[in-house]
């Protein structure tokens, strides 16, 4: 690390965000294998720990390895802007999607610099062309669009452009000029945390500024302890951990919450003064739902008050336009017959935060047929809460344009049914299919297409340019010079 009067030049926190299933974690997996930093002592076998370092030309990166955007919105939720780059993996095959707008609103709000990565070029029908279109439709504009936004066309399947990509994170590292200053008061966020059986509390700490040391006394605003064990993701043993670090620590006396901000003091009056009595569990807002949108009741139990709060800002982050989030409990402890029998008056959902059910309580939710949903990974309960919003959603129709056709003559018409002359005029039209009819750039009506001829033969579809005869189905008299477009509907699975 370059030094400049008591500051270095740290290396870079990246985090890699974009929607469910582009391929985020694929990415991380094909960096973490060519370009990990391996530990003769740890044999190179690395650990989850939320983070981890790679070394690309002699310089480190660190990649913040917790899934999706939900862990990013929880320090974003607490001020801590724990990253200092953002990575946006958008499918080259998909496009934009609802969780790509998202990580996009997650990122310009964290005011960090982006990287757009374009993955799965290596499948059939991937076109980075129509996804920077795309993107530009959201003000975002890539450099080959005239843009400043940097991006690169990756395949974790097959590791095209990943050096490319990690080329881009230093040059965008360097024109950052990120800094920090060893000598300064530590300060570190908290990426992860779990509770061990047998280690007790573990937490990954993300250092900030300052130095972390073997036997720091730290406190977040509602934890303390005096830190040890420190490790990297290989488990090797660290005596000191830099800024931009990432380093997983012993010592709280209880795990803190993802997000929380830590700091290191002289002595546990001086940390005790850091901790805020705060008695209850922050209160859910109060909502109004609309007419037509779906209401979701929740009651969330979770084991430490800054779960609470960290989980509380992450679900009010999900899009609510068609499912609303009304939380009719929210406390800590553990999940009680008081929560089954409100689940079962509301109706509602009980999701529990590493919280323990007891015997009794089992039974009963059994009796009354309520499910209880409980997690140790932040992300999973948020996941788990979108796949309940979205199944309460009726699936969407969605229409397909197949054809349009232009009506030349009618040959037979008799009571709901014609036969018609028509020429298509684009895409492919087949049988028993939906279309439009259109007179004077106005819809007057709709039919089913229930056969096709060609020369008298009955034919499958047709394309292009032919001149066919179909037996149209409809209420509706076609004229010469109406014109038909086909479709069809189909029901896809609805998203938030």
């Amino acid at each position: 690390m370059a030094e400049k009067n008591n500051t270095i030049t740290r290396q870079p926190v990246v985090v890699i965000m974009g929607h469910v299933d582009h391929g985020k974690s694929s990415l991380l997996e094909a960096i973490r294998e060519d370009f990990v930093i391996t530990s003769k002592e740890s044999g190179g076998i690395t650990q989850h720990i939320g983070a981890y370092e790679a070394d690309f030309q002699g310089k480190r990166i660190t990649f913040i390895d917790t899934p999706g955007h939900e862990a990013f919105s929880a320090m974003r939720q607490r001020g801590a802007n724990a990253a200092d780059i953002a990575i946006l993996v958008v499918d080259a095959v998909e496009g934009v999607k609802p969780q790509t707008k998202e990580a996009l609103d997650f990122i310009k709000k964290a005011e960090i610099p982006m990287i757009v990565a374009f993955n799965k070029i290596d499948k059939p029908g991937s076109d980075p062309e129509k996804v920077k279109r795309e993107l530009s439709q959201m003000n975002v504009l890539v450099e080959s669009y005239g843009g400043q936004t940097p991006s690169c066309e990756v395949s974790a399947k097959t590791k095209q452009g990943i050096k490319e990509l990690l080329e881009t994170i230093v040059l965008v590292a360097e024109m950052e000029q990120l800094e920090a200053d060893p000598k300064s008061v530590f300060r570190g966020v908290i990426i992860e945390s779990a509770l061990d059986s047998k280690k007790g509390p573990l937490a990954t700490l993300l250092v900030l500024e300052g130095v972390l040391k073997e036997g720091d006394l730290a406190a977040t605003d509602r934890v303390m302890g005096k830190l040890r064990n420190l490790s990297d993701f290989q488990g090797t043993v660290m005596k000191e951990a830099l800024p931009g670090r990432p380093v997983r620590v012993l010592g709280f006396e209880q795990p803190p919450a993802v997000g929380e901000e830590c700091k290191v003091f002289s002595s546990k009056e001086a940390a005790l003064e850091q901790l805020k009595k705060i008695k209850e569990c922050p209160k859910a807002p109060k909502v109004r739902t609309p007419e037509g949108v779906e209401t979701l009741n929740i009651i969330l139990k979770t084991d430490v008050l800054g779960s609470c709060e960290a989980i509380l800002g992450v679900l009010q982050n999900i899009p609510q336009d068609k499912v609303v989030l009304r939380f009719l409990r929210v406390e800590t402890g553990d999940i009680n017959a008081s929560d089954v029998i409100l689940a079962e008056q509301a109706p509602a959902k009980i999701f529990g935060f590493r919280v323990k059910t007891d015997e009794k309580t089992v039974v009963l939710a059994r009796q009354r047929e309520i499910k209880i949903r409980t997690f140790d990974v932040i992300y999973d309960l948020v996941q788990e809460v979108r796949k309940v919003m979205t199944s309460s959603l009726s699936p969407e129709i969605v229409r397909k344009d197949l054809a349009k056709l232009k009506a030349l003559i009618v040959f037979k018409r008799e009571k709901g049914e014609q036969i018609i002359g028509c020429r298509v005029l684009s895409g492919e039209v087949v049988r028993n299919v939906k279309t439009e009819i259109v007179r004077d750039e106005e819809v007057i009506g709709i039919g089913r297409i229930r056969g096709l001829q060609k020369d008298k033969k009955e034919i499958g579809k047709a394309e292009k340019g032919q001149e066919i005869g179909i037996l149209l189905q409809s209420d509706i008299m076609v004229e010469e010079n109406d014109f038909l477009t086909a479709f069809t509907e189909e029901k896809e699975k609805a998203t938030l």
